[in-house]
């Protein structure tokens, strides 16, 4: 006879949760098995990729846990958004690329070469990781969006939803915020991986004192930049005006067909002017806003990139003299020494404290010293480019802000890509709803070099109309002339603008590259971009897909 079990005695099977943690123990543990196998048999780098991948998979883990309890209230919102986080889950393309993500930071710095200097591999290791992730998590919210969504739809399993006490609006706003503390989750994953791989290769071996230095100074720091400003600026503008009036005194044709044109170039023309230190010549460049003057420890830090005005020399090397705020600099023995630098390259100079002062404004006075070159009767001059060719940086805050900083728009950006792509699969079916939404991601990414693109098309005014009736003026000139090609591609240029306008750009703020380049992101410019990316554009854009997705005959398209 079988035994039957005693009254009031249960058998109690684990529940699924506890069976599923168990397996994730399991697993991680036995990867770090296989790490320390590694690491003995002499593959250090390959055990630590294998143990920096495991890492990263315990705590996707952990955080989705965290994700699902955050979502445990009882409106039907938390209740969509739990549950696009649990088809995160499910979606075979989500999962690949999250397991790609996984496996692809880690070992990065396997890939790079060794005997380059350890500044430009932080930089390449910056800019790689942070890059490709930004990339991974865009595709992975654009297919979990489309393909929930539509999933829904196509499979009538959004009849069962909005037959619950739950509008359609609150449906839209539950999809998007699953996919955004799902993506919110990933972004710190990011972070955390990539902050990690930083500081294991920052203690790497440098090439020199020089190489160690750039690390500690010229990367993992946040800095800011200050532009030169002329030493007479009163002096400076009246010289513009009054070559600008002098011109239009003596050619009032050229002037009057393109007024605006002129003036910027004459400007251009003085400022590079002044940014150019001719023999036996003094030039006086001024930086205002160093801040922090009470403080003993403040870093500030001179680029250069001078070149030379004979292009026979271009490569040669540029001498000249230094004072900053009237002291000599550098001083060696108690002699002032010039700097002979590389033309077109790159330099950061340290600049001590002692020498500055507490003073707020820093006067960099500049006296050329080059040599009379072979074949020439005189110096070169030396040109410090505008732009780039002399800044002040000055320390302003930690790396890990920085990163945070970095983090926390590329988190926006995602926001954005998201609340695209729910209403895209909310308006479309999912081909098209993919579709469009990668056009969006694409035109956002690269709104910079379309712009530089159609750089060649635009007509640059100092106020909107004035570019207008310049491009039209152009337009007419063309079909005048029987070009017709040249004239409709003219006026072309007012659709691209119009799209490039509204639609927002996703490379305007440089953050990977300034975190990889050291140069602080403002807080000012995150806020902002918080609120267009997770406030202001996805509300217009959810606005406008509610308006049709309320309309939508949610049957036919199930059918």
């Amino acid at each position: 006879m079988t035994r039957q079990p005693e009254r009031g005695v249960r058998h109690r099977w684990p529940s699924r949760p506890v069976v599923v943690r168990a397996r994730w123990a399991g697993g991680a543990a036995a990867a770090l098995a296989v790490a320390w196998l590694i690491q003995r048999a002499g593959f250090p780098a390959a055990a630590a990729a294998v143990a920096g991948t495991t890492a990263l998979v315990i705590a996707f883990a952990v955080g989705l846990f965290a994700v699902q309890a955050a979502l445990g209230g009882r409106s039907g919102i938390t209740s969509v958004a739990r549950t696009v986080v649990d088809e995160a889950i499910r979606m075979r393309s989500p999962l690949v690329l999250v397991i790609l993500l996984a496996a692809t930071l880690p070992v990065l710095p396997l890939l790079l070469d060794p005997d380059e200097r350890l500044a430009y591999r932080l930089q390449f290791l910056i800019g790689w990781t942070l890059g490709g992730a930004g990339l991974l998590l865009g595709l992975l919210t654009i297919f979990l969006a489309c393909g929930s969504i539509c999933g829904d739809i196509e499979s009538g399993r959004i009849h069962m939803t909005l037959a619950k006490p739950l509008r359609r609006w609150e449906y839209l706003v539950g999809k998007w915020l699953g996919i955004l503390l799902y993506d919110l989750l990933l972004v710190v994953l990011v972070g955390a991986g990539s902050y990690t791989l930083v500081q294991m290769l920052a203690v790497d071996s440098a090439a020199d004192a020089a190489d160690r230095d750039a690390v500690s100074r010229q990367v993992l720091v946040a800095r800011r930049s200050l532009a030169p400003g002329p030493d007479r600026p009163q002096e400076y503008a009246a010289a513009i005006d009054a070559a600008i009036t002098q011109l239009e005194r003596d050619d009032p044709d050229a002037v009057g067909q393109e007024p605006d044109r002129v003036r910027r170039r004459i400007r251009r023309e003085y400022e590079r002017r002044w940014h150019t230190v001719t023999p036996d010549m003094e030039t006086t460049f001024v930086f205002s806003g160093l801040g922090g003057a009470a403080d003993p420890g403040r870093e500030v830090q001179l680029q250069v990139e001078p070149r030379v005005s004979n292009v026979d020399v271009d490569l040669a090397d540029v001498r000249f003299a230094v004072w900053l705020n009237g002291r000599p600099w550098p001083m060696e023995e108690g002699v002032h020494r010039d700097l002979t630098l590389p033309s077109r390259a790159r330099h950061v100079l340290d600049l001590p404290n002692d020498v500055i002062g507490e003073a707020d404004t820093l006067r960099v006075r500049i006296a050329n010293r080059n040599l009379v070159p072979p074949g020439e009767t005189r110096p070169t001059a030396i040109t410090f480019p505008p732009g780039d060719g002399m800044q002040v940086y000055v320390k302003a805050g930690s790396f890990e802000g920085n990163l945070l900083r970095c983090l926390a728009l590329m988190w926006a950006k995602l926001a954005l890509v998201a609340a695209v792509a729910v209403v895209a699969a909310a308006v479309f079916d999912l081909p098209s709803a993919i579709l469009a939404t990668l056009v969006f991601y694409a035109t956002a990414l690269g709104s910079e070099f379309f712009q530089d693109a159609l750089g060649v098309y635009n007509v640059v005014g100092e106020s909107g109309w004035e570019r207008a009736a310049s491009r039209i003026g152009f337009a007419a000139g063309f079909f005048q002339a029987g070009r017709f090609y040249e004239g409709f591609r003219m006026l072309l240029g007012f659709l691209a603008d119009g799209v490039l306008a509204v639609l927002p750009s996703f490379a305007a703020d440089a953050a990977i590259s300034r975190l990889a380049t050291g140069m602080m992101i403002p807080v000012r410019d995150v806020l902002w971009r918080l609120v267009l990316f997770v406030g202001l554009y996805p509300a217009v854009v959810g606005l406008l897909g509610w308006t049709i997705f309320d309309r939508r005959d949610l049957i036919r398209s199930s059918s």
